[in-house]
């Protein structure tokens, strides 16, 4: 084959990727399908939720067929119902949610360019990048996405984002989905903090997960009377709205802890500082770590994305 009948086939081929990709791109956008977080109707906490595919990955219509909505919505009558029941708690309580003008729960859809295979194991780990650098950045919002993608995990998050992988081998059963998507919220609510009598270290439980309240979160960790500890209920993200809400972006993100000063969150605080200004990796701040966010080695300390850092996250592997 000559030098020159390679080049033209080669050009070829690339013209012919590119017409598959904008093929692609085409089929994705259909009649009710947002691609975009839609305007506001009001400028208190919320969470946005994603219809997310890889590059490799069918779409099944999730965010246009109903079914996000009536996942969204078996979340909020579950945590309604048991946190009703949390011995302590105030009362009955849902999830703060992003909804359209038109009154419709808003859904935002994604297709990343990057096959599966493609993409860290722990995928959170390149999609955090994507979400940052194409505006799903408003630090009022939890990011809460239903990936129709594979995984080892049933669900991943921390501080802003969460994710359920909806083909794990965790998740064929609709209600134990639903329970750890709960779960992943609490995470991304800032929880378990360590000041929670029972919890580890790693967020969780210190014992097992064997009961549905200990799964998603409830009894101590969201209501108890610990001084200085934040406590479940008390997030902006859900409502009715506390008389005293915290907000986990300003305590993991933004590092502004305020009253809430536990010994063990402080202990916490302090050795993940001394651990990043040594040369060791520890994001851990006495709750979830924060999932827009970097370790600057330069300074030693943990700063929150800028465009830049955020592709690289997703650039990498």
């Amino acid at each position: 084959m000559g030098i020159e009948h390679f080049k033209i086939k080669k050009i070829l081929g690339i013209v012919v990727l590119g017409l598959l990709w904008c093929n692609i791109s085409l089929t994705d956008e259909k009649p009710g399908r947002f691609f975009e977080d839609q305007p506001d109707v009001t400028d208190n906490y919320q969470i946005h939720f994603i219809y997310m595919l890889t590059a490799s990955d069918k779409d099944r219509e999730l965010d246009i067929n109903g079914k996000i909505e009536e996942y969204a919505d078996k979340m909020n009558k579950l945590h309604e119902s048991f946190s009703k029941k949390t011995k302590g708690s105030s009362g009955a309580k849902k999830y703060k949610y992003d909804y359209r003008e038109d009154g419709k729960l808003d859904v935002s859809f994604i297709r990343l360019d990057r096959k599966r295979k493609e993409l860290h194991k722990h995928i959170n780990e390149n999609y955090s990048g994507w979400l940052w650098a194409n505006g799903f950045n408003n630090p009022k919002k939890i990011y809460f996405t239903f990936a129709d993608v594979k995984s080892r995990d049933g669900g991943e998050g921390g501080v802003g984002m969460a994710t359920m992988f909806l083909k794990s081998k965790y998740n064929k059963k609709i209600d134990n989905m639903i329970r750890t998507a709960v779960h992943e919220m609490h995470h991304a609510k800032g929880g378990g903090f360590n000041c929670v009598k029972g919890m580890g270290k790693n967020a969780h439980w210190s014992g097992s997960q064997d009961t549905p309240s200990k799964q998603m979160f409830f009894g101590k960790a969201y209501a108890h009377d610990i001084e200085g500890c934040p406590k479940g209920e008390d997030s902006v993200y859900l409502t009715p709205t506390s008389e005293n809400p915290y907000d986990p972006f300003k305590l993991i993100c933004q590092n502004e802890w305020g009253k809430y000063n536990h010994p063990k969150l402080v202990k916490a605080r302090e050795q993940q500082a001394k651990d990043l200004k040594n040369g060791k990796w520890n994001y851990r701040s006495g709750g979830s770590g924060c999932k827009f966010s970097y370790w600057d080695q330069q300074s030693g300390k943990m700063k929150i994305f800028n465009d830049q850092i955020a592709k690289s996250f997703y650039q990498g592997n």
